[in-house]
């Protein structure tokens, strides 16, 4: 289980929103055009995320102490068992229970009722995939596939697999989880087909796309190859001035968008299975009066680039720059409050930085996609008593447009920490929680014994 990476979904302005370019010659308006899309178990997994340049959003179960009455066999516990449930879809088997044991002297363990007929011996020991060590702490992750059920709550209309990535921290009330399913299929739009990928965002198996104004729901995002190179990072176009721009194949369903200079609009069934887009126009008057235009291509600096330099804010609301560094080995990890992969990175960065910061190396630890009163807050809480490298703020907070994250190093998921040599050059990017050894690595290659 590598490279988790928790998304940055930025709102982008409407005209920005344009996917491929206008098809000359259409005499006839556009036909809503329907797809029938299939499940694709692990279209989004981490190694999906990595290669194409994606993130996920979290979702969590509160756990209580109450006994679900659909439970009526259980193993032996350790310690006092909690519950939750994974609920995925609307049908009448879409509640997935489970339990959590986990003693104060020893592993911790869930049990997950996968089969659904309220025995949580029959499902496995119970054993999380991996356990990571984080100062003593026990940070649990697993891969489990569990039920989907849409319909009524009597009737079944559709059933499937889901897959969730589920993780969670010893002695937590809570368990986080992310789902690394999706509907796929193809799309003909203007004689050209595309593959694409429907996922919604709420890792509920829910597919309904809740508008701008709707604040209960996340909304859906269609992914389409627009250049058919097998990947959803964008399609690259050079304009007639020779600059290099890139085209999104990210789209978030909660307003019109384009395809192929078309404006659409995205209709949806609860399961996923069919996808309608509908002929819309562009989402205001501003959009419409501005003509569509490309955006500018923006890539995650890579190893060989001179890392920028970048003004950001300690604890103390103190100016501190990356050339404060200058001749020193930086780690710059980028991270938020609101990240649960960030989270669980963290502490082992911490027990690598114990064991190098006597090598000329500093870890700068740059808080980013977030706001001022949450960073304030986990400093106090957790700067000094549990981390002892250096901490700051991005003052762009959340705003792309103002991000050092975004703007600078070109990142769109988080964590990612850069390598920069004593030469101010990077030398290796790290993506993702979990990638421990890919660091351990890169500083060796620079001399440093982190092991």
């Amino acid at each position: 289980m590598n490279h988790k990476r928790h998304p940055i979904i930025p709102r982008m302005a409407a005209a920005s929103l344009m996917l491929g370019l206008p098809v000359a010659g259409l005499a006839q308006a556009p036909q809503p055009v329907t797809v029938d899309l299939s499940l694709s178990a692990n279209a989004l997994d981490m190694d999906a995320l990595k290669k194409n340049f994606m993130g996920y959003m979290p979702a969590s179960v509160q756990l209580v102490e109450v006994k679900p009455a659909a439970i009526h066999k259980e193993p032996a516990y350790k310690g006092k068992p909690k519950y939750g449930a994974f609920v995925v879809g609307n049908g009448p088997k879409s509640f997935t229970y489970f339990a959590v044991d986990e003693p104060e002297n020893g592993p911790g363990k869930i049990y997950v009722d996968r089969n659904q007929n309220g025995d949580l011996t029959d499902d496995g020991a119970g054993g999380w995939d991996k356990t990571i060590d984080s100062n003593g702490v026990a940070n649990y992750q697993s891969v489990i596939t569990v039920n989907a059920s849409w319909g009524g709550p009597v009737k079944e209309e559709d059933a499937g697999s889901y897959t969730l990535m589920i993780y969670k921290q010893h002695g937590t009330a809570r368990v986080g989880y992310t789902k690394f399913t999706a509907r796929s299929g193809k799309v003909t739009i203007g004689g050209k087909t595309y593959p694409i990928l429907l996922a919604e965002n709420n890792s509920d198996g829910l597919f309904i796309n809740a508008r701008r104004t709707d604040r209960t729901r996340r909304p859906l995002q269609l992914f389409i190859d627009l250049d058919g190179d097998g990947t959803f990072r964008g399609a690259s176009t050079t304009g007639a001035d020779g600059m290099k721009m890139m085209q999104s194949e990210q789209i978030m369903l909660d307003q019109p968008f384009q395809i192929a200079g078309l404006w659409w609009e995205a209709s949806t069934i609860a399961s996923g299975a069919q996808l309608t887009l509908i002929p819309s126009t562009a989402p205001g008057a501003v959009a419409q009066a501005q003509a569509p235009r490309e955006v500018e291509e923006r890539k995650l600096i890579a190893a060989g680039v001179k890392a920028p330099d970048f003004t950001a804010f300690d604890p103390a609301g103190k100016p501190i720059h990356l050339s404060d560094f200058k001749g020193k080995i930086v780690l710059l990890d980028l991270w938020a409050t609101w990240c649960g992969p960030c989270q669980q990175a963290m502490p082992r960065l911490e027990q690598i930085y114990q064991k190098i910061k006597k090598q000329n190396v500093v870890v700068l630890s740059l808080n980013v996609f977030d706001e001022k009163s949450p960073f304030d807050a986990w400093i106090k809480k957790n700067a000094g008593s549990k981390y002892s490298f250096t901490f700051a703020f991005d003052p762009g907070e959340r705003d792309p447009k103002k991000s050092i994250a975004a703007t600078k190093f070109g990142v769109n998921a988080i964590p990612t920490l850069f390598v920069i040599g004593t030469d101010g050059v990077v030398k290796s990017v790290v993506v993702g929680s979990g990638n421990e050894d890919e660091l351990v690595m890169a500083l060796a290659k620079l001399g440093v014994d982190a092991g």
